[in-house]
């Protein structure tokens, strides 16, 4: 069945997210646009709480999708596939947060040769961050 049509579309509109992860991976690639559908504005919620970074937040949703789609065989169903892809979105924009803190900038540390190693500090969550955390787990 191709999925071009538009009573096909609508039809295909209907299954449920099981049915269609199990169609893409037959081979009906083309309904995994329904899935991406389905899931941005949620995706997109959750990686701005996390990053408070709207740019950001649709990269993460972006890589989000393409690593479910690389993944998807991985899915076992033990979980709904929104909260399966709800976590691929929550690592990723956590990771993100990580490598944002873990980079320093120089314009953070002063000109090279003005600062030493000493003065520049790890940086911990803010209380926003930790708050953005607890919601996100609260969604999970």
């Amino acid at each position: 069945m191709a999925t071009g049509g538009i009573l096909e579309s609508a039809g295909a509109e209907a299954l449920s997210d099981e049915e269609i992860v199990a169609r893409v991976k037959d081979g009906d690639t083309g309904l995994y646009e329904i899935i991406m559908r389905r899931y941005n504005q949620r995706l997109y919620r959750v990686a701005v709480a996390v990053l408070r970074d709207y740019a950001e937040a649709e990269d993460v949703m972006q890589e989000a999708y393409v690593r479910a789609y690389q993944h998807l065989e991985q899915f076992a169903g033990r979980a709904a596939f929104s909260t399966w892809l709800t976590r691929i979105a929550v690592h990723e924009a956590l990771r993100r947060v990580r490598l944002r803190n873990r980079n320093v900038s120089l314009d953070d540390v002063g000109h090279v040769g003005e600062a030493s190693m000493n003065d520049v500090e790890e940086k911990s969550p803010d209380p926003e961050q930790n708050a953005s955390r607890a919601e996100v787990c609260q969604l999970l």
